[in-house]
């Protein structure tokens, strides 16, 4: 035994010290070498944090991209360049817009994103008000997400009304979310200051997790490291897409609503209410009712004002000529009005569904998906539309806000 102590007291008093100093020595050199070959356009890490309740949340001050156009992040973790005062003016009206990256802006320009739009619209119509359109919506995020969302920061901003987006891959993954114990908030807090300010921890990242796939063959690990690739392809600059034609705000084709009636897609989607009714039985579509549910207690409560805008848009048909290009039913509306049935169960609804029956694809870039520039006019135009028309006119009247 004696003579195993000073061997042990060796390790524990050089070698082990020794070892680590040189692993932070390596990662200090590591570090550095990220840092000066940093692509400075990309500009600063840590455009996710971690969260303890949402699982990730946009960090406040970032600078840099997002899938191909540049990205700012407030104080307050709005997309947006300008900076606000919580304290409203008397002639304040806060619209606090919730959502996902359809509604964040994925690849659109900040100026043509629907809510920025909406908020220009607003202030044509009412310049006497102090319009204010937070965009606080975060790609990735589901309906459960965004009420958590709510929860934590709606009695600090006091919005007037807070608009829920609504997009079809919402109805994925909803869940009651945790109430994170003292560990698990210290340690997404201590996660979020890496990813903020470690430029190098992306690239631990990358190395254990594909070491951790090709040991273990693991399908998890494998879709992790896609999964972190694909995050990492959103941040990078390889192409900056914010000058690309379809940013553009054009002038469009307007339908009427007999050409509407005659376009039949031949070989187009068919949808019938059997396929409404099993979607309505499925377990994620229950949970996402859950999720929409507790914004409804919200409102029903009084603590918040609440509305959704349902931002889809039809199936596409796209014949040989361009020009005859367009939007169909097929059966789909059934969807979008199980939509509204659900969302408008005591609380506003509208969806921008039938106002892209009236246009052309061709002229509404990625209306179906991640939508830019023509297809956020049509979405700002619906949701202007129904808050002068619906929502606004007894709230601004109730806010001390002059009526027209």
């Amino acid at each position: 035994m004696g003579v195993n102590r000073p061997r042990w007291r060796a390790l524990l008093t050089v070698s082990l010290p020794a070892g680590v100093a040189a692993v932070l020595l390596l990662a200090g050199a590591l570090e550095v070498w990220v840092r000066v070959s940093w692509e400075p356009r990309k500009g600063t890490p840590g455009f996710f944090l971690s969260d303890a309740t949402r699982g990730q949340r946009l960090a406040a001050g970032y600078d840099g991209w997002f899938a191909g156009v540049p990205v700012h992040i407030n104080s307050l973790e709005l997309r947006d360049p300008r900076e606000y005062d919580l304290k409203k003016r008397s002639n304040t009206f806060r619209i606090l817009v919730l959502g996902d990256s359809v509604t964040f802006g994925h690849g659109s320009v900040y100026e043509h994103t629907y809510p920025y739009l909406t908020e220009q619209r607003l202030e044509a119509w009412r310049p006497d008000i102090d319009w204010q359109v937070w965009n606080a919506a975060v790609p990735g995020y589901n309906t459960s997400q965004e009420l958590a969302h709510l929860l934590e920061v709606g009695d600090r901003f006091q919005p007037d009304l807070v608009v829920v987006s609504f997009f079809d891959n919402d109805l994925s993954d909803n869940h009651p979310l945790p109430q994170p114990g003292r560990i698990r908030v210290a340690a997404t807090r201590l996660l979020s200051f890496a990813r903020r300010h470690v430029y190098s921890l992306e690239l631990y990242k990358q190395v254990y997790l594909t070491a951790v796939w090709r040991l273990s063959g693991s399908d998890e690990y494998k879709r992790r490291v896609e999964h972190l690739e694909t995050e990492e392809g959103l941040l990078a600059t390889a192409s900056d897409l914010s000058g690309r034609a379809e940013q553009q705000l054009t002038s469009f084709e307007r339908l009427t609503d007999e050409q509407v009636k005659r376009n039949v897609c031949r070989d187009g989607m068919r949808v019938n209410e059997s396929s409404v009714r099993a979607l309505e039985h499925d377990s994620r579509f229950q949970q996402w009712v859950d999720a929409v549910r507790g914004f409804q207690r919200l409102n029903q409560e009084g603590r918040f004002r609440i509305m959704f805008f349902v931002n889809n848009a039809p199936p596409s048909c796209t014949v040989v000529e361009p020009a005859a290009d367009f939007f169909y039913d097929g059966g789909s509306r059934l969807f979008d009005g199980l939509y509204l049935r659900i969302l408008g169960d005591g609380t506003p609804a509208v969806s921008s569904y039938d106002a892209f029956l009236h246009t052309r694809p061709s002229q509404m870039p990625n209306a179906a998906g991640h939508s830019i520039g023509n297809a956020n006019v049509i979405k700002a135009d619906v949701l202007f539309g129904f808050l002068r028309e619906c929502a606004l006119a007894k709230l601004i009247q109730k806010s001390g806000q002059p009526s027209s």
